[in-house]
């Protein structure tokens, strides 16, 4: 689930020190350049809870976005492919670490 994700308009950052998994959301700086008003802040890293069951479905758990719930999907070899959140699907960006 660590790793980098995003849509058209905003990219997702979920990371991990080991013991508290984050999530991290960023309008993309190109989105904010051609807006023709001010869009609101980038959202700091704020907590992430795993909901129980198959380990797919989690909650955010502090910051602007606390109680939205989100899941992930995976491919055929069970490799994350994708993460909604809020009804938002942003797909894994590969990136050097994940």
């Amino acid at each position: 689930m660590i790793g980098h994700y995003e849509n058209e308009f905003m990219t997702l950052i979920v990371d991990s020190d080991g013991d508290t998994m984050t999530v991290e959301c960023r309008i993309k700086p190109e989105i904010r350049t051609a807006s023709e008003r001010e869009l609101p802040p980038d959202l700091p890293p704020a907590g992430l809870g795993l909901l129980p069951g198959s380990g797919d479905e989690y909650v955010v758990i502090g910051g602007g976005l606390i109680g939205q719930r989100g899941f992930l999907t995976r491919d055929a070899d069970d490799a994350v492919i994708g993460a909604d959140l809020a009804g938002r699907l942003f797909n894994r960006v590969p990136t050097r670490t994940g």
